[in-house]
């Protein structure tokens, strides 16, 4: 059973973190807010086997939806390209 390792969690988690600085007219409550959503997604992501990209993010966007629907465009794409690289290593197994 394939897991993501600990580097990769931290990395999708500051991906997502990181795309809260795009949303404009965000408050500094609001943002504290999702962070604190975003970074107890860790134990689910850690938890995982045999993760793919398309499953992630589904699930993502269904436990982060209010913060997914605040993202500018194009952002889950980024996020997708990003999984599939990560993903992609399991399939090689």
């Amino acid at each position: 059973m394939a897991r993501l390792n600990p580097g990769d969690v931290r990395e999708i988690l500051q991906m997502l973190e990181d795309g809260i600085n795009l949303i404009p007219k965000l408050g500094k409550m609001e943002k504290m807010k999702m962070r604190s959503k975003i970074r107890r997604q860790s134990n689910w992501l850690s938890g995982l086997s045999s993760p793919s990209a398309d499953m992630i993010l589904h699930k993502l966007e269904e436990r982060l939806s209010d913060v997914f629907s605040s993202y500018p465009y194009g952002f889950s794409d980024n996020l997708k390209k990003i999984l599939e690289g990560k993903s992609a290593r399991f399939r090689s197994k």
